[in-house]
């Protein structure tokens, strides 16, 4: 399948690792997951990147610092070792996890110019499945029948990659709301990744982010539920570009269940968290309604790309349907 040149595919997770053995593929793998779409994002030195990004997926998800780091530093340095290869294949779908970490990628790829050749396959949707969320539903007959609809990576894509990540960095969402106006033309399901990147932003009369927004309207429409039903809920019924794993989305959720307003309520906290019951809280209603603010209710700020948000400062907020950002509390 990829035999006539030694072959890097990257992709940003493992999910089809074992499906591209299964399907023929012989080249080396590369899980690139750094997931750009939570946490904190700043234009800086590649170690700085690093340093940033490990100490706030150790802080997230309660992981050995130490590991956490070593771990980031091995999966980045391959982006720095790429001459052995004669061709690289970045294998992408469509939602705001994978095309932000594609856009890091597509950057550093025009800093390095590696000889190798550099091929993308990027799609977002596949025959026969309704509801497609990523490659790795794809069955290996099925992931090799994408080998052939390859694209090259051409140097005005990886031209237009770099003002994008600047973009992303930024402390200013104005700029990566100009980039989507603009247009991705040579990215062409990045403008609804972006788009989706923004809704995290606060809502401009709530004060909720779309995850937020959609999961606490899922508990008052359908009643109590475990964290694990409200995720599936959320990824197969209402989230329009699925994006989140389970555990970014139970991270999401931790700033709604404390706080001197919560927005969410649980069960025993020794419970393991997919098992948890979440309800709304008796502060919820007013907020959906519009009536109180919901980003007031955290329990702690959080990033969107480079853009800081802490309750009781202000903020960026995002109206959605019209494409406008507010600067909140100035």
């Amino acid at each position: 399948m990829d035999q006539s040149l030694s072959t890097l595919h990257i992709r940003c997770g493992s999910d089809i690792r074992q499906t591209l053995l299964d399907a023929g593929f012989g080249g080396d793998f590369l899980e690139f997951a750094d997931p750009f779409c939570i946490g904190p994002l700043r234009e800086c030195s590649t170690d700085e990147l690093i340093q940033l990004r490990s100490q706030f997926l150790a802080e997230a998800f309660q992981l050995d610092p130490a590991q956490t780091l070593a771990r980031q530093r091995q999966s980045y340095s391959v982006l720095s070792a790429l001459d052995d290869y004669q061709r690289i294949v970045l294998w992408f779908e469509h939602d705001s996890y994978d095309q932000l970490i594609l856009i890091y990628l597509l950057q550093h790829l025009a800093r390095y110019q590696p000889n190798a050749r550099l091929e993308l396959i990027a799609i977002d949707h596949f025959p026969g499945i309704e509801r497609f969320i990523g490659l790795g539903q794809l069955n290996p007959q099925q992931l090799a029948s994408l080998w052939p609809a390859r694209q090259p990576v051409s140097q005005a894509l990886l031209a237009s990659a770099e003002p994008l990540w600047q973009a992303l960095c930024a402390d200013d969402p104005r700029h990566l709301l100009e980039q989507i106006k603009i247009g991705t033309a040579a990215l062409p399901m990045m403008d609804k990744a972006l788009q989706r990147h923004l809704q995290e932003l606060p809502g401009l009369t709530d004060g909720l982010s779309l995850t937020e927004r959609l999961s606490l309207q899922i508990l008052q429409q359908q009643g109590p539920m475990t964290a694990r039903e409200l995720f599936r809920t959320l990824m197969v019924e209402r989230e329009p570009l699925p994006w989140l794993g389970d555990l970014m989305f139970w991270w999401l959720l931790q700033p709604l269940l404390g706080g001197d307003a919560l927005l969410l309520q649980a069960d025993d906290s020794q419970t393991p968290w997919p098992q948890r019951q979440l309800q709304l809280s008796s502060h919820s209603a007013a907020v959906l309604a519009g009536e109180q603010d919901g980003f007031a209710s955290r329990s702690r700020g959080y990033w969107v790309g480079g853009v800081a948000l802490q309750p009781g400062q202000p903020h960026w907020r995002y109206d959605s349907a019209q494409q406008r950002l507010h600067l909140h509390g100035a």
